[in-house]
């Protein structure tokens, strides 16, 4: 068996830290603890928090029980989202969870068949959503002031603002590209950077380093790397990649689509902890009440923020469903 990398090694003991917490296993929102005012995510104030989703100060804060619903006429609605939040005096922490029948965490993976690649696979994804500065129409329509979905071609629809000046703090959490190394993707909305792009509205916060790429070769056939670190698993960790050896896979071997690594910078912003157990989702973000970035937005207790609320069930882009057209986080 080849020697563990040190990010290997680093990343197992984060893994094993966690579980020492409370971050290993989840057990549900607790069934006595009191429910939110419709549309109100309660935060409560504690001594201090963590990414444990069974700490227990959860048990006293109130839930919010949200349901989501197709993005697009037609397709199924989501999940029940039940939403919590403590703060201390530094850090804000949402807890989420939802019902989700499959794990799924093999986005853009690679199968080998004994002669060739084929890729396959998305992952499960949460998506909350912030104004970044004062906003009354994002206050009174929630997400659907960012959401830009006149056209009959949905393949234009796009996220994001028609001014520069107005612009949204996006967690998105994933299931397979942030989750394995314990954050949420953090990223922020503006205007298009290019009119025929839908996508170019949406822009990763800052960073010096990290981040997933796609592993894929250059002519795009297959994988450009393996997990070398003498292990088996769904992820391959930046330190652990080598090339690609396929005299040493057998028919049925599926290869990760990514090669992760953490961002160092404000795009790591939001440390984040997610398990999926007995069909449930279970995810603890938590994040500086101020980050000091701009591309971030500002939490200032007692003042309420509005959010939005998305979430995707393996898949991406259009699929997603959301909840009520306005949610509001309020201090206590």
């Amino acid at each position: 068996m080849k020697k563990l990398s040190i990010v290997t090694m680093l990343g197992l003991l984060l893994v094993l830290l966690l579980a020492a917490c409370g971050g290993g296993s989840a057990e549900p929102a607790a069934d006595n603890a009191p429910a939110s005012q419709p549309g109100t995510l309660t935060a409560v104030k504690v001594d201090a928090t963590s990414l444990d989703a069974n700490a227990p100060y959860w048990a006293n804060a109130p839930v919010l029980s949200v349901d989501t619903k197709a993005a697009v006429d037609g397709n199924p609605d989501g999940s029940t989202v039940k939403l919590q939040a403590v703060y201390d005096g530094q850090y804000l922490v949402i807890r989420s969870e939802w019902a989700d029948p499959t794990e799924s965490v093999l986005k853009n993976a690679w199968t080998w068949d004994g002669t060739a690649f084929t890729k396959s696979g998305d992952e499960d994804r949460i998506m909350i959503t912030w104004p970044i500065g004062n906003n009354a129409e994002f206050a009174s329509k929630g997400c659907a002031a960012a959401c830009h979905n006149s056209s009959e071609n949905q393949d234009e629809w796009w996220m994001g603002s028609d001014n520069a000046n107005i612009r949204y703090d996006n967690w998105h959490w994933k299931s397979a590209r942030t989750n394995p190394l314990g954050y949420t993707d953090d990223q922020w909305w503006s205007v298009l950077a290019d009119p025929a792009d839908p996508e170019s509205s949406r822009y990763g916060d800052a960073k010096d380093s990290g981040g997933y790429s796609d592993n894929v070769n250059e002519d795009k056939s297959g994988p450009q790397y393996m997990n070398g670190a003498g292990i088996t698993g769904d992820f391959i960790f930046k330190g652990d990649e080598v090339a690609i050896d396929t005299a040493a896979l057998v028919a049925g071997d599926v290869i990760p689509g990514l090669v992760l690594a953490k961002p160092v910078g404000s795009r790591g912003d939001i440390d984040a902890n997610g398990v999926w157990i007995n069909g449930n989702w279970v995810v603890v973000q938590r994040r500086l009440l101020n980050t000091g970035h701009d591309d971030d937005a500002v939490f200032t207790p007692p003042k309420p923020m509005p959010f939005g609320l998305s979430v995707v069930d393996n898949g991406g882009g259009l699929p997603h469903t959301v909840g009520p057209d306005v949610l509001t986080l309020e201090w206590k």
